[in-house]
């Protein structure tokens, strides 16, 4: 799935868009109880409509997480968390079987309320004409990231029964996802280990156990592997983010470490032979990360 930056981009969303949404959030806050009265007597005309909303404490909740939501078109925090959220608000409406041109068509009825919210409040102006453009693009930015997971559907093909599929799919995801997370954990776990390893190091020089030369050299080469851990630390995170998962982090820290060794190697009664295959794994290494960095370029 794309970044939000990638959504911003696609939609030319602007600093001055963005200030532009904030600065009426207060008058959205306003209209918020009269926005989801009038948004409910528009999708109660849909026939299938009492089938989602089934009962009173569905409709309750319902209505709480729409006019929540409304809200969050003007606070200006479109980052990772606000996509992951819209994309499984339309996984949700997939789930159900809600169909496409209902979340359409309430799109269009929200749009349509927004302008004329701003135009009875700033009147037919430059200013009311500059905040309707910036309403658009929020509102196609949503729009857009709701109805990924109807074109994914449209493009699955079923093996095993429909539920339970999408089922082991949910279940799929948030196991990568917990992976992820312990993954992550597992990094900031490893940093804390070669940080005491570079305190060790220290100390061994300081009580005469190393020789100075060869301790530097190694604190050097742990302190390069901190580094390429702290980069993939940093790559992770993005990634649970929402943000692709960057495969150039690991090479990072696999020559990170080759050339902490070659450093010590240097030092010591190593064959010059096995030097040279350290060396080669090195330029093998970052010959990858090389076609990986261009291919993500091109």
């Amino acid at each position: 799935m794309e970044t939000i930056e990638e959504f911003k981009k696609a939609y030319s969303i602007t600093e001055q868009d963005i200030e532009n949404l904030m600065s009426v959030k207060g008058l959205m806050e306003k209209h918020q109880d009269d926005f989801i009265a009038k948004f409910y007597d528009f999708i109660l005309k849909f026939k299938d409509t009492p089938q989602f909303l089934s009962d009173n404490e569905i409709v309750s909740r319902h209505k709480e997480k729409v006019k929540w939501w409304f809200l969050t078109l003007f606070e200006g925090n479109y980052n990772e968390e606000y996509l992951r959220h819209l994309s499984k608000v339309g996984e949700v409406h997939v789930k159900i079987g809600l169909p496409c041109h209902y979340v359409n068509a309430s799109m269009n009825f929200i749009r349509r309320y927004c302008i004329k919210a701003l135009t009875e409040e700033f009147g037919c102006s430059t200013h009311r004409d500059a905040l309707i453009n910036s309403v658009d693009k929020v509102i196609d930015l949503n729009l857009d990231a709701m109805t990924i997971s109807y074109r994914e559907e449209e493009l699955r093909t079923y093996i095993l029964p429909r539920r339970f599929e999408y089922n082991l799919i949910e279940f799929a995801k948030r196991f990568a996802f917990t992976v992820d997370l312990l993954l992550l954990f597992a990094l900031m776990i490893s940093s804390l280990f070669v940080l005491g390893f570079v305190g060790h190091e220290v100390y061994s020089i300081g009580i005469g156990e190393t020789p100075v030369e060869t301790g530097i050299l190694k604190i050097l080469g742990t302190l390069l592997m901190i580094w390429a851990i702290g980069e993939l630390l940093s790559a992770e995170i993005h990634h649970l983010r929402g943000g692709k998962f960057a495969v150039t982090a690991f090479l990072t820290l696999a020559i990170a470490a080759v050339i902490r060794k070659i450093l010590i190697a240097t030092l010591s009664t190593e064959k010059i032979a096995d030097i040279l295959t350290l060396g080669g794994i090195v330029l093998a290494l970052g010959i990858v990360y090389w076609l990986i960095g261009h291919s993500e370029k091109a």
